[in-house]
């Protein structure tokens, strides 16, 4: 039954500023913890995890470089060239850059080079300054190398890797989002760097787009766009990443926030309290005392005593009734919900025949209802019935209470359809979180 208005967090609590990495290479993942009683995820991971064999772990610049350059000495070279590339490279092996560096302005300085001599030496000057760290310079040679248009696709590719990560540790997050965008579109393994570089840049749209394109996002493309739109103050954004994080990666702290930003909205329909709590403990998610006890009142006010005595079991058995100073208060509501409970039983059968017998649509809905809440499946098709009369005052919430009564009797396939004809309003953006749980 609709719920009388009740108690809601006023106004949408403060997007985070962006944290300071703890560590350059290590995923974070944030939590604040809010009047010391709720926690909200607020932050998503800033920096991607370096980790050896998974699609995180960049290119090793210096490495693909030399592989390209070894080849190259055997043949094609004259050995003007080839002999300081040779002395270079052990120079180079030995971390001696300069004698490397000086190794490679003989090659340099030889005149006529061929378009394979020069794409070497360019191969080789890369491979130093990676080497030494120096990841700006890297990423201009690789980008000099590629613009030859000299290389076979498999080395492009390569090459291409080279530059992005260079691109990335230099802190050239625009340098890495072209070289990715333009060479590796579709590599996997840059998927994630492209991602952060978005993030870096603080280019909320474009990560959208990326993270949103599969139908299945990943965990941490969500977790970026939830801290994407915090640091941007977008607040609907922020809300449809934690959505969908609570959609595909259900946890507590997921639906804690998404719950919590949705009772904080100025437009949260305090009819629909009981409802929404009905959702929280569903979810996982630990309700108060008070609360407890404000929606076990509520659902008797309603007419729904047996979803008053499924909440007020629900609190003792998660240990928040039945201790502490309020304990023979508790006890005494627990004790009104028997009543309670007991009298609709016994005059259930002759009220519900009295309603259909008088059309009264609202009042046998009410009873369906609590029939339902009770575990009798009976109630169900006497909802519908009340629903298609097109009597009740108010219709959609009345569809998403029929959803929830399909989904805890364990009807999932018609929860779902009926939590999805809801019509627009704000038992609809309810019923959309319901779904989750279908």
């Amino acid at each position: 039954m609709p719920a009388k208005a009740g108690a809601r967090t006023p106004g949408i609590h403060a997007l985070p500023a962006r944290p300071e990495p703890r560590h350059p290479r290590k995923a974070l993942l944030f939590l604040k913890k809010k009047k010391q009683k709720n926690f909200h995820l607020l932050r998503a991971l800033a920096h991607p995890a370096k980790r050896p064999g998974t699609p995180w772990r960049l290119i090793t610049p210096a490495l693909a470089c030399l592989l390209f350059a070894a080849p190259a000495f055997a043949d094609g070279l004259r050995p003007a060239i080839a002999r300081p590339l040779q002395a270079a490279e052990r120079d180079l092996t030995k971390g001696d850059y300069a004698g490397a560096l000086k190794k490679l302005a003989l090659a340099q300085a030889v005149p006529a080079k061929t378009p394979q001599e020069t794409l070497t030496i360019d191969q080789v000057h890369a491979a130093i300054d990676a080497d030494r760290q120096d990841y700006a310079a890297a990423a201009a040679d690789y980008a000099t190398i590629i613009a030859t248009g000299n290389l076979p696709p498999s080395q492009l590719h390569t090459m291409a890797q080279a530059e992005a990560s260079s691109d990335y540790q230099a802190a050239d997050y625009p340098g890495a989002i072209r070289t990715i965008t333009t060479y590796l579109p579709t590599d996997p393994q840059f998927t994630p760097i492209l991602l952060q570089a978005y993030l870096k840049t603080n280019n909320c749209p474009a990560l959208e787009s990326a993270v949103y394109k599969p139908a299945t996002p990943s965990e941490v493309g969500l977790q970026m766009v939830a801290y994407c739109d915090a640091n941007a103050k977008n607040t609907d954004g922020y809300q449809k990443a934690i959505a969908s994080l609570v959609q595909h990666y259900p946890t507590q702290g997921y639906w804690t926030a998404l719950l919590d930003m949705v009772q904080a909205n100025p437009d949260f329909s305090g009819q629909l309290s009981l409802d929404f709590f009905r959702l929280k403990i569903a979810a996982g998610v630990p309700a108060t005392e008070p609360e407890y006890m404000d929606m076990t009142q509520l659902a008797l006010q309603t007419g729904l005593p047996n979803e008053a005595a499924k909440i007020i079991a629900a609190g003792y058995a998660a240990h928040v009734l039945g201790a502490g100073p309020d304990a023979d208060r508790q006890t005494r509501l627990k004790t009104l919900v028997q009543q309670r409970q007991s009298a609709a039983a016994a005059a259930q059968t002759q009220q519900i025949q009295q309603a259909t017998a008088a059309q009264d649509q609202p009042t046998l809905f009410d009873l369906a209802l609590n029939e339902a809440d009770g575990g009798n499946p009976a109630g169900l098709p006497l909802m519908a019935t009340a629903i298609r009369s097109g009597k009740l005052t108010n219709p959609t919430q009345a569809e998403l209470e029929l959803g929830i009564a399909y989904l805890e009797s364990a009807q999932r396939a018609n929860a779902k359809a009926m939590f999805q004809a809801v019509q627009p309003s704000p038992a609809a953006a309810l019923a959309k979180l319901w779904s989750y749980l279908s």
